[in-house]
């Protein structure tokens, strides 16, 4: 009698969702989680040095951001601007109050409280003697040697104001004769009428300092007090 052959069980058939299937392959995208919000930061005041480097930038030929300059211009060379700031050390500070110990100035200048549209006029000066007491000091100074008459104004204008800004009392502004100008002081002369102009508003007297400090190649300036503008009140 033969043996039947055991025959294997039929194996179950595999569930297929034919809805899931279609989704192999898909990465499921999680929402990033929101950013955290902080707390904004309280404006930080300018410090002295914040405005001399925010001087230094716009002195420095660097282009603000925004500016989109022709192909031609982006072609030519850069030359960069020459104007330079400088903190005056101690010791010349010791220099300068020995050179106008015996210095007698008759070239300073205020504004006439009459007629504020005239330019400044000479007066008697007693800023000289408060530099010798050193209640003014002069700690900067801008040296526009080798720029254009336009070029210097701009600086002056720039450092005059931020030397406004800081509150000093005083700054040396060292001048030359300018690019192709090789007879006429115009840097000089210019700076001269701005200081007697166009400055005059912010500038309330200025002369040349001894030779040893620049002679009649700069110009000792002597800055307005501005008073500080109250906080309105609710």
């Amino acid at each position: 009698m033969k043996k039947k052959k055991s025959e294997n069980p039929p194996k179950p058939k595999e569930f297929v969702n034919a809805a899931f299937s279609a989704l192999k392959g898909v990465q499921t995208s999680i929402a990033p989680p929101p950013p955290v919000k902080t707390a904004a930061e309280p404006p930080r005041k300018a410090t002295v040095s914040d405005d001399l480097d925010l001087f230094l930038l716009a002195m420095s030929g660097v282009e603000r951001l925004g500016a989109k300059p022709d192909r031609a211009d982006r072609d030519k060379p850069i030359t960069p601007v020459k104007a330079v700031v400088r903190k005056i050390e101690e010791v010349e500070q010791k220099l300068f109050l020995e050179a106008i110990g015996g210095l007698k100035l008759d070239v300073k200048f205020e504004d006439s409280a009459e007629e504020p549209d005239e330019p400044a006029k000479p007066r008697p000066v007693s800023r000289l003697k408060q530099l010798r007491r050193g209640t003014i000091r002069i700690d900067y100074e801008l040296d526009l040697h080798g720029l254009t008459k336009d070029e210097a104004l701009e600086s002056l204008d720039l450092f005059i104001k931020g030397a406004c800004r800081r509150g000093q009392k005083a700054v040396m502004v060292i001048t030359g004769k300018g690019l192709h100008s090789p007879v006429e002081p115009v840097i000089r002369n210019a700076v001269e009428k701005w200081l007697s102009n166009e400055g005059k508003q912010m500038v309330s007297e200025f002369f040349s300092p001894p030779r040893e400090m620049g002679g009649d190649g700069a110009f000792a300036v002597f800055i307005r007090s501005f008073p500080e503008t109250a906080p309105e009140r609710d």
